[in-house]
């Protein structure tokens, strides 16, 4: 009979010798071939991305940085053009899949929309779901993106589309934004803000501002 941490062992060990192979097409190949992964046309994944994910569907033209990491039983859907930079964390624990945890109901899936980008350094907790809105940007450094903790029950987080995440921003289970929101460097989102064209910040974090009419400023990626 195999043990099932054994197996878990082994396809990790996998999906580090891939993360490891030198060049972008074959990673590719070997995360679709060996993993059951799906990769769409254009796309690149770098040197040490680690991928060991329940499921991984990958739009077409997106792109992976250096030393990404996608780990345990999570569902990832990333859209077609998105930019995710190096060092990220996207991350679920192995007990969120256990049969006597269902009660729990950990939704485990990160979505990441189309034009979509999260710079470098961020950390993605995923025992909920985690839903990054059509090209919004987590820009900067270091935010962090908590769906569990301490009886937490309502979990998931979900940014609407074309917002802006400044550095070191924090959003706690159950939180949210909605559709172009700039929220300030250091917020602490404790909350579902719907709000839509607002400046959000402070902590907790709060409506500062609304944005003006005439401030049509977007976050548009150039590269």
């Amino acid at each position: 009979m195999i043990n099932p941490a054994m197996m878990r062992k082994a396809r990790k060990g996998l999906a580090l010798l891939i993360s490891l192979a030198p060049l972008n097409a074959l990673r590719i190949a070997l995360y679709k071939g060996l993993m059951g992964y799906r990769i769409g046309r254009g796309c690149t994944i770098r040197l040490g991305v680690m991928i060991d994910v329940q499921s991984f569907d990958m739009g077409d033209g997106s792109h992976i940085g250096r030393k990404s990491i996608f780990m345990g039983p999570i569902s990832v859907r990333i859209g077609k053009n998105v930019y995710v930079g190096k060092a990220n964390q996207f991350i679920g624990g192995d007990s969120t899949a256990d049969p006597r945890r269902a009660h729990m109901n950990y939704k485990r899936m990160l979505v990441l929309g189309d034009d979509s980008l999260v710079h470098e350094g961020h950390l993605f907790d995923v025992y909920g779901l985690v839903d990054i809105g059509k090209g919004t940007w987590v820009a900067g450094f270091q935010s962090q993106f908590l769906t569990h903790g301490a009886s937490a029950m309502n979990r998931d987080i979900v940014i609407g589309e074309r917002s802006y995440i400044g550095s070191a921003a924090r959003f706690t289970p159950g939180s949210g934004v909605g559709d172009e929101v700039i929220v300030a460097m250091s917020a602490t989102v404790t909350q579902v803000i719907p709000d839509h064209r607002v400046v959000i910040g402070g902590v907790p974090a709060k409506v500062l501002r609304q944005r003006e009419e005439a401030d049509q400023f977007r976050f548009e990626k150039h590269w």
